[in-house]
Formats: structure tokens, sequence, C-alpha cells
């Protein structure tokens, strides 16, 4: 009899307790004295001034909200329960608000505040994907291979991704409100202020101290359609080749009100735009001088409490105990929806594609200490091997010599515990500590960090060790949720240079089957190779080593045609195994041969006819009495 038969029916009536695993000791909150500092001059330092990585944001932020295949209500609920797990001021009120202005009443809404609101969602589907954004919504998440099994019981993998990506973009707009609190609109503060007062919400660190840190505009309701509709509108989804689309309206100053150039210009190339770079056409200096003395915080600000924030912000990762394996990773790496990825890509570039206000190295530096608090595995392994790769590009042939690499190696240890170290400056620890405690969400920065930034950095420096936080946000939980399995270059340089401290993969080793071909480092010179022999380059598909569906959306419904059984009819689009008969009539979802009923009371998957991928369908394997959903059992 198949392991999965024995399974308990509990599970399978959606009432499995996700195990959750064991993280670092919990940090310990600021100082009350600290909570209460007022954030100043946050327009100064926002990263909304800077346009070539917040387009990326917005665009992700637009396009992921709209209908596709779970609506667009539903996303904007989740996000909001999200917000709320997140303790984001901002979101909370600018998701109720959107929720609002689509037609969702006032119960509807508060209701979400309630701790028990999950228990009431009478769809077992719906309440499936509120399961997985309650466990995603902090950092380090809890998602298990329990959480993978609970949610391909009710969906199938492209709109799992969906919800992966749903949620990565709100921690994207989470960490950047935990980091810096986004002084919210007028507008939206009144709403919210007028209908949100039962549940207990406030204004928060939100509050804006001064006309000229107030944001503008809510991108909500007719703005945010607008938005979407002016990228999908623009891009041409079967070309590869094809320009990245391009908002055709300013919608960082219509949000904002910051009055930001319309135009990203960098005349010396040397990575800084001109409105912050004091040497325009000096491709070698752009800091004018004494800008790091006029960012210093006033006269008697209390130095920086180091003792008061400091905890183990690593500990090694634990694999939890599920009932279920993971199985067929890689497919979820396959069915990303490709126009949210183009934002995120984005913020990749900006941070990681050239060197800019500081060498792409120390930016390494911030994402590894990030990951490290953030609890992503694969995240560690990658940006571990960033600061070893960005140091051996200094090496003549890109080699570093043997007497060399304990010293690059010893850096990589000393951010582990970067407190205790003495390879880094005041300066840098500063901005490290920044990133530390940004790694959790609910996160625990406060103004408190950006007094001892402006003690070394100017105000543009600070956008960008920002950037490289936020962009951080997006990657911990996107490959938490897949429990992504690391390319082999990057893990076998995790393997030996970092077990000696403790460190473990988790469950980031996999099949070969599942393995990532690159690391993001080598991408760009694949990309950089193939283009110059002429041979097209599909960054999706290569980076996932995995054929990824072109986006084309024949009947414009939000689902592309790959995973669309009704491609010419925007009514209608769930048939999962194409045999004209919907889903919600079909008793053989995925056409195996298999009823629902029967896949269910076994504990396989309904939406999957091989639910473990390893090549031997769910029929067979009953019949051989093996595992149809442990691919190492066929």
């Amino acid at each position: 009899m198949p392991v999965r038969s024995l399974l308990c029916s509990t599970f399978l009536t959606f009432q499995l307790a996700l195990a959750a695993p064991a993280f670092a000791e919990k940090a310990p909150p600021p100082p009350a004295s600290d909570v209460g500092k007022p954030f100043y001059d946050r327009h100064k330092v926002d990263v909304s001034n800077l346009r070539d990585f917040y387009d990326g944001v917005l665009l992700a932020d637009a396009v992921i909200h709209t209908d596709m295949m779970f609506d667009a209500e539903s996303k904007w609920k989740m996000t909001l329960y999200q917000m709320i797990k997140n303790e984001s001021h901002h979101f909370q009120a600018r998701s109720a608000y959107q929720l609002s202005i689509m037609g969702v009443s006032h119960e509807e809404i508060v209701a979400i505040w309630s701790p028990d609101y999950i228990e009431t969602i009478e769809d077992p589907r719906l309440r499936a994907a509120f399961e997985y954004i309650k466990v995603v919504a902090h950092l380090p998440t809890g998602v298990t291979a329990d959480t993978h099994a609970m949610l391909r019981m009710h969906y199938t993998d492209r709109q799992i991704v969906e919800l992966f990506q749903l949620a990565a973009v709100n921690t994207i707009n989470a960490v950047h409100d935990n980091v810096l609190p986004i002084p919210t609109d007028q507008e939206t503060i009144d709403w919210a202020t007028a209908n949100l007062s039962e549940v207990g919400w406030t204004l928060g660190p939100s509050v804006s101290s001064s006309p000229d840190e107030q944001w503008a505009n809510p991108f909500v309701g007719e703005a945010l359609e607008t938005a979407a509709n002016e990228i999908l509108s623009a891009w041409n989804r079967e070309d590869l080749g094809a320009p990245n689309p391009e908002f055709k309206s300013d919608w960082i100053n219509y949000i904002t009100g910051y009055g930001i150039s319309p135009i990203t210009f960098d005349g010396d190339g040397d990575g800084l735009e001109e409105p912050f770079d004091a040497f325009p056409i000096d491709f070698n200096a752009w800091k004018a001088p004494g800008s790091n003395e006029a960012n210093l915080p006033p006269p008697g600000t209390p130095e920086f409490d180091v003792a008061a924030y400091d905890y183990e912000h690593f500990t090694p990762a634990t694999v939890p105990e599920t009932r279920y394996p993971f199985s067929d990773r890689q497919s979820l790496d396959t069915e990303w929806l490709r126009a949210t990825s183009m934002g995120t890509a984005y913020l990749e570039m900006y941070y990681s594609g050239k060197e800019r206000a500081f060498p792409v190295q120390f930016k390494w530096d911030l994402f590894f200490v990030y990951q490290l608090a953030s609890g992503c595995v694969h995240c560690q392994v990658h940006g571990a091997y960033g600061v070893y790769y960005t140091i051996e590009e200094e090496y003549f042939d890109d080699i570093v010599p043997l007497e060399e690499r304990p010293k690059i190696v010893e850096r990589i240890h000393g951010l582990m515990d970067f407190e205790r170290s003495d390879l880094f400056t005041d300066a840098e620890k500063s901005a490290f500590r920044l990133a530390r405690d940004a790694g959790t969400l609910p996160g625990r920065v406060t103004a408190a960090h950006y007094d001892e930034l402006r003690r070394h950095y100017n105000d543009r420096e600070i956008q960008e060790i920002l950037t490289s936080i936020i962009a951080g946000g997006w990657l911990s939980p996107t490959m938490q949720s897949q429990a992504t399995v690391t390319d082999r270059l990057s893990m076998s340089f995790a393997l030996r240079t970092l077990s000696e401290n403790g460190w473990n993969p988790g469950v980031h080793i996999g099949l070969p089957s599942e393995q990532r071909p690159y690391h993001m480092t080598e991408l760009v010179a694949a990309y950089a190779g193939k283009l110059m022999t002429g041979r097209g380059f599909d960054m999706a598909s290569e980076w996932t080593g995995h054929d990824v569906p072109l986006a084309i959306d024949s009947d414009n419904d939000g689902v592309e045609d790959a995973f669309d059984g009704f491609p010419d009819d925007p009514s209608r689009w769930e048939d999962t195994d194409r045999d004209g008969i919907e889903d919600s009539n079909d008793d053989d979802i995925d056409g195996d041969g298999l009823s629902n009923a029967r896949e269910i009371s076994l504990g396989i998957f309904p939406y999957k006819a091989d639910s473990d991928a390893d090549g031997v369908d769910d029929p067979t394997e009953i019949e051989a009495g093996t595992d149809p959903v442990d691919a190492m059992s066929h």
C-alpha cells in the first residue's frame, strides 16, 4: 500500500498543522527610546528617488495585482492579510483602501484583522492560499514540504507560483516600509483614519513629519489599473529579444510628488545618475566635497547602542519533519510569471549589475548579511559565492592565487558575526546592522540606524544600501517558498567554505534534474557569450535551466496560453488536462484515470498526473506499491 494512503484524513480536509523549522534566537526588540525616535529627511534617502530601481518595484506591484489565475480582489485580500502580519502600517492602509475602491464591504475588510480570519473562509481552496500567506508573511518563513503538498492538493503549479510571486512582491513593499517607513499620502490617511479605527490601525511610523516627505497620491484604483495596462499593452510577449516595457506615465512622481527627473542620465557611465553626481563628466569621482559631513545627525544625537541590537543573526538551517517530501520543485521554476519577474529583474540588475555608489562586492556583503538573518539558505549560498566571485574578478584571468583564498574565506566568515570581527570598518558595520535588522519581518530597524549611517555616508550612498536590502526582500520569500535547489557551483563552494561554521544546505540540495545551471554572476557571462555569437538568449529559461513558456495570452484574460485550457475564451481558463471539461465539473482533473476523490483519499495531488514528476504516473505507482509523491520511490 502506498505510504500516502496511510495519511490521516485531517490533512485531506485541510487541517494539517504545518511544521515550522527552527530558526535563530528571536531578535531582541529595539530600545523603547529608539522605537519612538522620528525619522527625518526620509525623502532624501527614499529609494523611490532612484528611477531605474523603483520602476522595477512599481512594475512588479502593478502586474501581480491584476486579474490572472487568481482574481485581483482575492489577491488584495491576501496582500492586506500579509501586511497585517508584517506590521506594515502604510501598506495595510493602502491595501484596505484598494479593496474599498473595488467595492468590498467595510465588514469584509475589517474582518481580515481577526485572529481567526482564515478559519472563517468557506472555500477550502482559498483557505489554502491564505494558509500559505500566513507562513510566508514572516521572515524567516515557515514554508515546508507539507506547505507544498497542501497547495498542490488545491492548485496547479502555475497558480502556486502566482501565490509565490504575490508574496514576494508584497515582501519587497513590506521591507521598504519596515526599513524606511513610508510617509503615507493624506488621502489614504484620511480614509484609513475614518474606516480602520475599530481594528486599532494607527499611523505608526508612517505619519509624515513634514510636507516635503508626504507622498502625494495613492497607487490604487484607476491609477494602478492604468499602470498595469501600460506595461502589458506595450510588451511583445512573443519576442524574447523585445525591449523591456517601460511606463508611459511618470508614476514615480505621481505617487511621491518628489519632482524626480523623468530621465535617468549618466553621462560619464560611472553608475551615478546626474542629479546625484557632483562630477558628471568625470568617471573617477562623483561625491561632492563635504557631502558626508553635511549629512551628520544633529548635535547631541546618542551613539548607536550596539549591545541593545546585537544578537546571533545566523543559525544553521534545520529540516523539519514533514509528512510529505519535496517533489517536482523544478516545475515551479518553469512557471514563473514573466511580466512580474521582469520588474524584479530590474531590481537585481540595479544593485548587482555594475558599480555605482559602492563596489559590487560591498553590495554582495550586504546581501549576504541580510540573508543570514532572513533564513534563506539558497540566498546565503549565492551571497557567499557572490562575495568570492566579485573579488576573484579583480585578479588576472579571474583566478585567485591559492595563498589569497583564505583571506576571502575569512571575510565571508567574518560577515557571519560581523560585530565581533576586526575585518570591517565602523562605516561598514553600520550598514551591516541595517541589513541584519531588516532581515526579519516584522523588522527591527529604527531611526537610530539612520543616525549612525549618516555619520559615515551621504544620502546617495544610503539609498544604495537600501536598494541592496529591498532587492533581497524579493529573493528571500521566493526561494524559501520554492525550496529552490541551488546550482552546483555555488553549493559546492558553500559546502567547502561555510560548513566549518556550522552552516548546512538544509533542503536546497535536491535531485540532479532540479539543480539550476548558473549562479547569477555566471548568467551575465553566458548572456554576453551567446549574444556575441548571434544566438538567442532567454534569461528566464537559462536562469532556471528549464524551458519557461512564452507569456502569450491570446484572449487577454491574464492567463498565458501555456496554462489556459480555453486560450480563446476570456471568460474561463481552468482545464488542467485539456479535455474540454472545466476543472469544476471534471471528476478527474489531471486526466490520469484516477478520480479526484480517490486521489485525495490517497493523499496524492489531483492536479498532477505524475505528482512527484519522476517519470512514472500516479496510477502506475499505486499499482506497483511505490509512493506517488516521493521522487525517490518508483
